[in-house]
C-alpha cells in the first residue's frame, strides 16, 4: 500500500464488461457469465475497502 493509494485519478478498465453498455445483443449464457463477473469484482471491491478500512483505523489509533 503506498502514500497516495488514494487517487480518484480514472483508470481503464480491465474486463471485458463496460457499466452502461447495451445488454440486448448478449444472449442468456453471456448475461450470465457477465453477471458472474460483477459479483466477482463486488466481492474484490468490498475486500479492498475493507483492507483500506483496517488500515485507516489501525492508524488512527495510532496517531491517537
Amino acid at each position: 500500500m503506498g502514500l497516495f493509494d488514494d487517487d480518484d485519478t480514472p483508470r481503464p478498465a480491465t474486463s471485458g464488461v463496460v457499466v452502461g453498455e447495451p445488454l440486448t445483443n448478449l444472449s442468456i449464457h453471456e448475461l450470465s457469465e457477465r453477471l458472474e463477473q460483477l459479483k466477482a469484482e463486488i466481492v474484490r471491491v468490498e475486500n479492498e475497502i475493507k483492507t483500506k478500512s483496517n488500515a485507516n483505523t489501525s492508524a488512527e489509533s495510532f496517531f491517537k
